[in-house]
């Protein structure tokens, strides 16, 4: 895995935004990652954990508090037992007491190690998932851990390590870099051995071999995926490394539960059926052949033209009853007749009919149909498919409420569905309306999809999202012009669409229809251009977005020489790209560099047409001879197209590896003909640098699978050579890069390699200022990518003078590479000269804001504090209002720093500062930590400026401090309830006890948070203070896990429980507000605990359930146990519901022979539910378990 933009710094990452992730170590770091999506959907089982299923994976796991965060595997066995790997995924560290990748790693270990609330020890592990180890590591490092392992104590595995005929020198040699790594870790403190070997029992070492087409481990996942019969397992495997990847940008977390239904689809168990002796003894011919000859014959082909209705839509009905010719009640009987065929050529479920869409019944039927019939289904369709979606007139985050808002279309989405079902099969397939005039089925479906496109908004085209697919086949000619003239118009209705693109859970893509639908006619010749060139346009109007369906990704995954998605052939494919780079140049660009070599090794392919051609059932790709002429035609276009154009030359110089030689050879020529060569300095500039960097980079990994030889290296660097810039503001500003890595010369020593490159930009200020003054090295600094290491070099060889020049006089400038120069010149002058340089460059006529500036460019540390305080005096608020906060940088006094942002309004500041004394082991000031919440809980500072982990942290410490006053815990919980709802690691523990406790508080919470049945009359309006107290009242009642009866020191007692359930009685009975509370009760009460005499739960809490009176408390306890269930994979077989059923049916069982007989009937409504769920899920997804 690639650093991600991720600085080690004090010893911990940052959080880092996970959609910056790439590079090979992204792609290495993606396919690790699908491994074990593909392990979780075959049912395979994790490393290091024999047996134990994946329940769920988190991707990017720093936002919830890991700090080894690339995967969170999560892991269940039958019966709720737990555990959890963590793993850092590095494609090549080494273990060894220097490796930067070895110490990031075990950083994060160590750091996660010592999180209880994370990790638990001698049960979770933590694992450094890299590329092939080395021998040194496989036979020593691997053996270590194992052995450590393998000993019963600490004193036994060092013992034995450290004897040379049980050991080695190697093996000790890794101990010793482990010793050293994580002492490093712990702040610079040795371990003691109890810790090391803890250490070393929990953590494992796991080599894959994965990122490249071949390797042991993708053969085996290969191996998993093909047991399903999901197709080929080369594509179903790239489907999971793009959900992943999808995923991961967004931090997200998979289970079954959330994976795509197509991909779910390819992992359900398939049956195997035998067909009867007795069907083959009747005969041959098939049920649908004998369809025509039943009664119900027409009626059946008139159903199929709809496809599909509601009986419970009035304009469903109306419209059944016009296409008839008869009534409802009079048409449907016949209808009915036919759901007894053996051929279930429609079905019925929950009052919402479905034809089986099938060519053979088609067949059958569609010669029961006439040219009225076609006539009459054309009126209909254009009056349904016309209509737009009503719920586009609410905005789109309540979109989701529509059909709560009764914001939903005249016809039901059956209807709509199937009327484009049964036109996509009248233009699709004319033959089998053998009845109707020549031509008439063509006819009719492409006059509808005229009339229903015809001037399309925006709202329709993204009412009609779905059914484009299928229209798309029903007229592709009609379809095309449609889309074409849509583009044309002014404002665009897709550019609409895009603007309405959505994010998250409740987001929503109104364009991947289209994609679809244009994807499928790409799959015929004829269509194959006009199409390209419409995805073209497309994708130079998509402003992007979270969604992967994007119309580049479809131009992109067709034209793949690998895996072409059409069936036209070569010559016709680069007929097309070539129209578009006329077209849409833009669109053309793109595509042509996603279609070299090595740039998409993945593909899922495009949709497919259901009904409109047959395609190859085993589209293996091509031969090798196929494409690379497919490559080196596509490569000669973009070095073509690339000719003149500055800009994508360079763009091109990083891909010059994966270009064929030919095409290398033209492009080099271009760049060494006097076209470029003649050309000004400046422009000649960018070139040159990229083609330094490829040179450079190619030769530091020399031994890389993927380097160029040293020939074709030695050409491209004689043309550098030609390029090469004489000014050296235009020679040296590739090394002053954001990326220190990619300027080292040497695959060593990163030390060293960071001191030479140092030397290098200093010598290179130097040469500078040897040409001109400092106003030339700050115009450098803008011309940079990086103007931070421009000021630090400068900074590092600057003297008095520079510092008159530049001091205070830049300070003014606002321009940002300007404000980064200046503040890391003035921290390299301090690193170098100290304190005293501070003291003597200060002048007294600076005025506030210069000296705000240079104060803030200084180290986050008491002496600079007290300079402010000196200097600033009353305006100190030009320092603390606006400085850079890393409390790492102060050894000692941060409480100082906690007041000054306290007072100057930057509370979330103080909390990361009071954090940070936490983690250096400082004792909690309590006060402080409390001010800094309570005023974080009403700041008006940006949201994003909080690092809710911090505050959690803080809240914990609160929580474990008795000295912290109640009261003031009580105010932060109560300002922090979203933030404690376990998800970070802890709870409100104080309110939930207080609730526990104090049955006038859980009275005051039902009445904020609920009306009295006794209101009467018109309501006042909330205020929104009220309205946001009622909400956290509700919140806490609903997250509340600690029942009445549960003792502050731990137990629970029934004498305690019985007096605050008689006193919530009284108290809610008389306010109006009994039942509710009840129902709360009984939510909370689904956390007692199991009585000591054996019942499932205490026998206290059981009678009060039990009771007569309670029926809302076993209404609520009934609820809290369904959803305490949360989201959740669905199994086809229903075995999850049917344990369940099993498990609150023994329970209802016990409590009625205990005696709690009502108790035991609410047991077994819910049981009865669960068996209910099943029924739904076999007949959903018709799978049975092997139990049935």
């Amino acid at each position: 895995m690639t650093e991600k933009g991720k600085q080690v710094s004090s010893g911990l990452a940052q959080l880092s935004n996970p959609a910056s992730t790439g590079g090979r170590g992204g792609h290495f770091e993606a396919h690790v990652q699908a491994s074990f999506v593909t392990l979780m959907l075959t049912g395979g089982c994790a490393p290091c954990f024999p047996g134990w299923p994946i329940r769920e994976i988190k991707l990017q796991g720093k936002v919830d508090g890991y700090d080894t965060d690339d995967l969170i595997v999560f892991l269940e066995r039958t019966g709720g037992d737990g555990r959890k790997l963590l793993a850092q995924i590095k494609q090549a560290p080494r273990i060894t007491k220097d490796n930067r990748l070895f110490r990031e790693i075990i950083q994060r270990a160590w750091t996660d190690f010592n999180k209880p609330s994370l990790f638990t020890q001698r049960k979770d592990v933590i694992a450094a998932m890299t590329g092939p180890l080395s021998y040194t590591d496989t036979q020593d490092a691997c053996w270590l851990l194992d052995y450590a392992r393998c000993t019963k104590d600490e004193g036994e595995f060092f013992r034995n390590v450290a004897k040379a005929k049980f050991s080695s020198t190697a093996k000790q040699k890794k101990l010793g870099a482990f010793r050293h790594q994580l002492r490093l870790a712990n702040d610079g403190k040795a371990l003691s051995p109890c810790q090391v070997h803890d250490f070393l029992c929990c953590f494992h070492l796991l080599g894959y071999d994965l990122g490249r087409e071949t390797g042991v481990a993708l053969a085996l996942l290969h191996s998993h995926i093909s047991q399903f019969d999901a197709g080929a397992p080369q594509m179903v495997w790239g489907r999971i490394v793009d959900v992943v990847q999808t995923w991961n940008q967004n931090a997200g977390t998979i289970t079954r539960g959330n994976l795509p239904e197509d991909l779910l689809n390819l992992f359900r168990k398939r049956v195997t059926s035998t067909i009867p002796a007795e069907i083959i003894r009747g005969g041959a011919t098939s049920p649908a052949s004998a369809i025509p000859a039943m009664g119900y014959g027409r009626s059946l082909s008139q159903a199929f033209l709809l496809g599909g209705w509601d009986e419970a839509c009035e304009g469903d009905r109306a419209l059944v009853a016009r296409l008839a010719g008869e009534t409802y009640e009079e048409w449907i009987p016949a209808v009915r007749e036919a759901l007894e065929s053996p051929a279930k050529p429609i079905g019925l479920r929950n009052g919402v009919w479905a034809a089986k869409s099938d060519r053979e019944l088609w067949e059958a039927l569609a010669r029961k149909l006439f040219d009225a019939d076609l006539d009459a289904l054309k009126a209909a369709a254009v009056a349904v498919l016309r209509e737009p979606n009503p719920s586009f007139e609410l905005p789109a985050e309540e979109r989701y409420l529509a059909n709560i808002m009764g914001k939903v279309p005249s016809h039901s989405h059956a209807l709509r569905k199937g009327l484009a079902d049964a036109l996509a099969v009248m233009g699709s397939m004319p033959g089998v309306f053998a009845n109707c005039s020549d031509g008439r089925s063509e006819t009719v479906a492409a006059l509808v999809v005229r009339h229903v496109l015809d001037e399309a908004d925006w709202m329709l085209w993204g009412s009609l999202n779905n059914l484009l697919p299928l229209l798309a086949e029903a007229a592709p000619g009609e379809f095309l012009s449609a889309v074409e003239n849509a583009m044309g118009r002014e404002p665009c209705p897709f550019s609409a669409l895009f603007a309405e693109e959505g994010s998250g859970m409740m987001g929503s893509n109104y364009l991947t229809g289209l994609l679809w639908a244009l994807e499928s006619l790409a799959w015929d010749k004829e269509h194959l251009t006009r199409v390209t060139v419409v995805f073209g346009e497309l994708a130079e109007i998509d402003p992007g977005g979270n969604w992967a369906n994007r119309p580049a990704n479809s131009l992109t995954t067709i034209f793949l020489p690998w895996l072409p998605q059409t069936t036209a052939s070569k010559e016709r494919r680069l007929v097309a790209v070539r129209t578009l780079v006329r077209e849409a140049p833009k669109s053309a660009w793109r595509l042509l560099l996603g279609l070299l070599p090595d740039q998409h090794q993945t593909s899922m392919g495009s949709h497919k047409p259901r009904w409109r051609m047959t395609l190859p059932e085993d589209n293996d790709g091509v031969t090798q001879q196929e494409y690379w002429d497919q490559v080196s035609n596509y490569a000669d276009i973009t070095v073509g197209i690339a000719e003149g154009d500055i800009e994508r030359l360079a763009v091109l110089v990083r891909h010059l590896d994966h270009l064929p030689a030919v095409a290398r050879d033209s492009f080099l020529d271009h760049l060494a003909s006097p076209t470029i060569t003649d050309l000004p300095e400046e422009k000649r500039t960018e070139l040159w640098s990229a083609l330094q960097g490829f040179v450079a980079r190619h030769r530091r990994y020399a031994d890389a699978e993927w380097s160029l030889d040293e020939e074709p290296l030695a050409r491209i660097e004689r043309v550098s050579l030609l390029l090469a810039p004489e000014a050296p503001r235009n020679r040296y500003r590739r090394i002053f890069g954001a990326r220190d890595h990619d300027l080292y010369e040497e695959h060593g020593d990163w030390r060293e390699e960071e001191r030479k490159l140092r030397a290098r930009r200093e010598a290179a200020i130097k040469e500078i200022l040897s040409f001109g003054d400092v106003h030339d090295v700050v115009e450098f600094a803008g011309m940079v990518e990086s103007p931070t290491q421009v000021g630090t070099a400068f900074g590092a060889i600057a003297d008095d003078g520079h510092d008159r020049s530049l001091l205070p006089a830049l300070f003014g400038d606002e321009s940002e590479p300007v404000v980064q120069f200046i503040a890391s010149y003035v921290r390299a002058r301090h690193w170098k000269e100290g304190w005293k340089w501070v003291d003597a460059v200060l002048f007294e006529d600076w005025d506030v804001t210069q000296l705000g500036c240079f104060l803030r460019s200084l180290p986050f540390c008491p002496e600079t504090w007290t300079r402010a305080s000196q200097l600033l005096g009353g305006h100190e608020s030009a320092y603390w209002e606006s400085v850079g906060v890393n409390p790492y940088q102060a050894d000692t006094g941060l409480e100082i720093a906690i007041d000054k942002l306290l007072e100057h309004g930057r509370s979330n500041a103080a909390i990361d500062c009071v954090s940070v004394s936490l983690h250096k082991e400082n004792p909690l000031d309590h006060v402080r930590a409390v001010r800094a919440l309570l005023a974080a809980a009403t700041t008006k500072e940006p949201a994003q400026s909080m690092d809710v982990h911090n505050a959690v942290e803080v809240i914990k410490a609160l929580q474990d401090d008795d000295g912290v006053d109640g009261d003031d815990l009580f105010q932060v919980e109560w300002a922090y309830l979203g933030a404690l709802d376990g998800h970070w690691g802890t709870r409100p523990k104080l309110l939930e006890q207080r609730l526990a406790s104090d049955s006038a508080f859980f009275c005051e919470l039902i009445r904020l948070a609920f009306c009295s049945r006794d209101d009467e009359g018109e309501k006042k309006e909330p205020t929104e203070q009220e309205q946001r107290v009622a909400h956290q009242a509700y919140r806490l009642l609903h997250e509340w896990q600690t029942p009445p009866g549960t003792l502050a020191e731990g137990g629970f007692c029934a004498d305690a429980f019985h007096e605050w359930l008689a006193a919530v009685r009284t108290s809610c009975e008389e306010t109006g507000h009994l039942e509710v509370a009840l129902s709360q009760l009984g939510e909370a009460l689904i956390h007692a605990p199991a009585d000591p005499r054996g019942l499932w739960i205490d026998e206290s809490v059981a009678s009060a359930l039990n009771a007569r009176d309670s029926e809302e408390m076993r209404s609520g306890f009934r609820t809290g146990i369904y959803n305490s269930r949360g989201a959740h994979c669905v199994d086809p077989t229903g075995k999850p519901e049917k344990e369940l059923a099993a498990k609150y049916r023994a329970q209802a069982d016990d409590a009625e022979t205990t005696g709690f007989h009502r108790l035991a009937t609410t047991m077994r409504k819910l049981s009865d539910s669960y068996l209910r769920d099943v029924e739904r899920i076999i007949a959903k997804y018709g799978a049975k378990s092997d139990e049935d």
